[in-house]
């Protein structure tokens, strides 16, 4: 198996933020693969649902396990956090969720996992972040810059840059 870089988006809004954050990229690290670059924290609202502010980041981790041993890693953390999935596509408060926004180059399209995240190119605190670690990153879809998509977004004012 050949070593992949992987982008995670990772956020919280229950209990201590930036533990639950500290804690899931020392689980990442252990079971998943090098943690070679983690962004700042970027604190903004709650989109979908009334709740309190999240702390999101994202990390940038190399890695020899195949994509579907990183979904069930990743499960697998979420739930020995403390994460509780209830209703399908529905947004609410939790005390972590990872996202695999990009695994390489590899394309991704089946009922358990998309990839890339299908909404990443949308969302400011996730493209913030992915930026600062990585500013040369292309969607492996349409091959365009991420930085594009970032430009081409309205972007939240009220997302703010925190430190580690």
């Amino acid at each position: 198996m050949k070593k992949s870089t992987i982008y995670f988006s990772l956020g919280t809004n229950i209990g201590n933020r930036k533990f639950n954050l500290i804690n899931c990229i020392s689980r990442i690290n252990k079971n998943i693969g090098n943690v070679e670059k983690i962004s700042s924290i970027y604190k903004n609202p709650a989109i979908g649902f009334d709740g309190d502010f999240f702390f999101n980041c994202c990390i940038e981790v190399s890695s020899f396990l195949a994509v579907k041993d990183v979904l069930s890693g990743i499960l697998c953390i979420e739930k020995e956090m403390g994460r509780t999935k209830r209703l399908a596509n529905e947004y609410e408060s939790r005390i972590i969720d990872i996202d695999i926004i990009l695994f390489g180059n590899i394309i991704v399209n089946n009922k358990k996992l998309v990839i890339p995240h299908p909404r990443y190119s949308q969302r400011d605190f996730v493209l913030i972040p992915l930026l600062e670690i990585n500013n040369k990153l292309e969607d492996p879809q349409s091959g365009q810059l991420i930085s594009v998509f970032l430009d081409s977004i309205q972007k939240n004012k009220m997302i703010e840059k925190l430190d580690f």
